[in-house]
């Protein structure tokens, strides 16, 4: 079970954040879902309030890439250490020319494949210098 929710972590990631297959989130989320993310200040519920996370974030970086760094799983849950970066315009800071970039750890418990709670907590972080 542990490796079969890893891989739905993966394809999560991959198919929906990277790649915008938003048809997935019913596959792998279920209707009773609950995240927090204590950087947006209210739980996100159901497939639809992750289709809707998911879609504003695409929309302000299209170029959005998530690569998962690490993955523990045990029982129900799935620890996912992780980066994501994005390179265009809309990513620097224009007086410094860095790029920004988030790294985070989301622990997320899954039933029957399905994600019914996570909780991420992420940073934000300035890099490099655009020449």
């Amino acid at each position: 079970m542990s490796e079969l929710n890893k891989r739905n972590v993966r394809l999560f990631v991959d198919g929906v954040w990277n790649q915008g297959r938003l048809e997935l989130i019913e596959e792998l989320v279920a209707d009773d879902y609950a995240g927090c993310f204590p950087a947006l200040h209210s739980r996100v519920l159901g497939p639809e309030g992750v289709r809707q996370l998911v879609s504003s974030r695409r929309r302000a970086h299209p170029d959005l890439y998530i690569k998962i760094e690490d993955q523990v799983a045990e029982d129900d849950r799935v620890v996912t250490r992780w980066r994501a970066a994005t390179s265009g315009p809309q990513a620097s800071d224009v007086a410094t020319g860095s790029a920004r970039c988030c790294s985070g750890i989301s622990i997320i418990r899954l039933l029957a494949g399905k994600q019914v709670d996570s909780h991420t907590e992420s940073t934000i972080a300035w890099v490099g210098r655009h020449e």
